[in-house]
């Protein structure tokens, strides 16, 4: 190994240390207050970056015609009479020796399907198991409905009635059900002129139950929203599954049955929620701080990624495509990039059609695409989209996309991971990012330019920490904390060898004496490779004769039954 020398300078330090410790103290005081600043926006910062922001999309144009997409989506699907059904209501679950009750997390979830599609058997039969997925997970009250034809107006108010009269947390639209549009006459109007019009479907309006919505020029499409006599933040969390968006890679019923199969996977338990994530950074945003993400799983617990200008950057089409995408152990991705509604546009490497991402079966449970008209699915017009292509593929995992269907995307993280980092799911996370964003002082125009877009689409109840309602064996027992890594050189006059030197701390949250080994993993592009198990009271452990790349480490604790906890995961750098 390599011998560390201890410097002239730190034999002075030892002597002079007690001059030296208050110093120190408050240095470390206010790197840390820097580092806190980097990750939280304050109304200056994000005052600034709302125009700067803008300034870096005028950078980049597709040259699409949005507007011509979206009127040709709207052409083709006029307005019908609406016709809606009551379907059922299941009260809350009995708890099983498997499940265990959330408290008032969650208390009531309606559920809007398409009339047409919920007639389908083999439909209906995979959207009542995920309406009881639901009530059994939450231990919540569900309520299924069909509907069909009608306008927006129409759906809001079947969920202003339950809202009213029992209350609601969230509702899932599956299914081509109708959208409401926002326009305005010149959207991010502040930077050089503004985009000049522009409309995009907004779920918002779906969100928000006692603010005021006006069509004032009367032609179908909504122009202005105030508080009126109630406010403007949204009162209940809205996603969409509705498979209908991805007609050229198969039959609603068939991709909807896929897509509510695997979903059924997460909420039994059969796919692995990994507490690891990925921010993928593309060069224009590269100099802003992600900090922000170390709410979701922890300061150490994902890769931040962000395009350098050097030969070692990783940013980039091929990089995403072959490296990240298939990765099996991202539990969340945040992807930043230029982007349409049917590909990512990096600057190193150039488009990523969504026929790419589709290709790849992208594996993070949940993704964040913060680009222009990411998941703006009527622009495809039923055909395709960028976000439809990461859930509805034969990915065994990818469940759920946050984006936009407008120019703009997310901005003001914090509130949205710190959500999530509390368990919540990436509903109640998007609408406690909204009610934060909505409440900001920034000019409206800039929050509706950047941010009236935005929707979930696929399973708006899916959590990234635990499975809501699901206890699985370890579960009580974390891992180890500070894990870490650092690779050493051995070398003598005929031996040259590296050795990962893996270290970490008992966690002070497990019962003592629960954990009876440590059980050290190899995390490569889709296995874990068992490494060693060492004893409880041991806290290194060396890989030997390793390769010069990097390497990604996983540990778990164990107890004397067997059961593992959760892993923590660390990376050579």
């Amino acid at each position: 190994m390599k011998i560390k020398k201890v410097s002239h300078f730190m034999m002075f330090f030892k002597s002079y240390k007690y001059l030296f410790l208050p110093m120190l103290l408050f240095s470390l005081v206010a790197c840390e207050e820097q580092l806190l600043m980097q990750g939280k926006n304050t109304t200056q910062e994000l005052h600034l970056d709302y125009k700067e922001m803008t300034k870096i999309l005028f950078k980049y144009d597709p040259g699409i015609n949005y507007n011509t997409f979206h009127a040709q989506y709207i052409r083709e699907n006029p307005y019908r009479p609406f016709d809606y059904a009551y379907q059922y209501t299941l009260p809350p679950s009995k708890i099983s020796d498997l499940r265990r009750q959330l408290g008032n997390s969650i208390s009531k979830i309606l559920f809007i399907a398409n009339s047409t599609l919920y007639a389908d058997s083999r439909a209906s039969q995979r959207i009542d198991r995920y309406v009881q997925d639901i009530n059994s997970g939450y231990n919540c009250e569900v309520m299924l409905l069909t509907a069909e034809g009608g306008g927006p107006k129409d759906i809001k108010l079947l969920i202003q009635q339950e809202y009213s009269l029992t209350g609601l947390d969230g509702v899932v639209l599956i299914g081509r059900l109708p959208a409401a549009w926002f326009e305005v006459p010149n959207d991010h109007y502040w930077w050089n002129g503004g985009y000049g019009y522009a409309d995009w479907t907004c779920d918002l309006f779906f969100m928000d139950l006692d603010g005021l919505w006006e069509d004032i020029d009367a032609n179908g499409k909504y122009d202005s929203h105030s508080a009126g006599t109630g406010d403007m933040d949204p009162e209940v969390f809205v996603g969409r599954i509705d498979a209908s968006t991805m007609g050229a890679y198969g039959t609603e019923v068939d991709l909807l049955c896929s897509y509510l199969d695997k979903n059924h996977d997460y909420w039994t338990g059969n796919i692995s929620l990994y507490r690891c994530g990925l921010v993928y950074i593309d060069h224009d945003w590269r100099d802003y701080s992600t900090y922000y993400f170390r709410h979701l799983y922890g300061v150490n617990s994902y890769d931040d990624l962000k395009w350098r200008d050097s030969s070692d950057n990783q940013v980039e089409k091929f990089d995403y495509l072959n490296n990240r995408l298939p990765y099996a152990f991202y539990g969340f991705t945040q992807v930043w990039t230029h982007a349409t509604y049917e590909f990512h546009q990096f600057h190193t490497g150039g488009i990523c059609y969504e026929r790419e991402v589709r290709e790849q079966m992208p594996r993070s449970i949940g993704y964040n695409i913060d680009g222009c008209h990411g998941c703006d699915w009527a622009a495809g017009n039923g055909q395709y989209f960028l976000g439809g292509s990461y859930i509805y593929s034969d990915s065994p995992s990818s469940l759920v996309v946050i984006g936009t269907t407008k120019v703009g995307g997310m901005l003001g993280f914090e509130s949205f991971y710190i959500s999530l980092g509390e368990d919540n799911c990436i509903g109640k996370a998007f609408s406690d990012w909204f009610y934060d964003r909505l409440y900001s002082s920034e000019e409206a125009g800039f929050i509706i330019g950047w941010h009236y877009g935005m929707t979930v689409v696929g399973d708006p109840l899916i959590a990234f920490l635990k499975v809501p309602g699901l206890t699985l064996p370890g579960e009580g027992m974390a891992p180890p904390v500070n894990f870490s890594v650092e690779r050493v050189e051995n070398r003598s006059l005929f031996l040259r060898e590296y050795i990962d030197v893996l270290t970490w701390q008992a966690n002070p949250e497990n019962e003592q004496g629960r954990v009876i080994n440590y059980r050290i993993f190899e995390a490569t592009m889709d296995h874990l490779n068992h490494l060693a198990d060492v004893n409880g009271e041991t806290y290194q452990y060396f890989q030997r004769n390793v390769d010069d790349r990097d390497y990604r480490y996983a540990i778990a604790a164990v107890d004397a039954e067997g059961q593992e906890s959760y892993l923590a995961f660390t990376t050579t750098k």
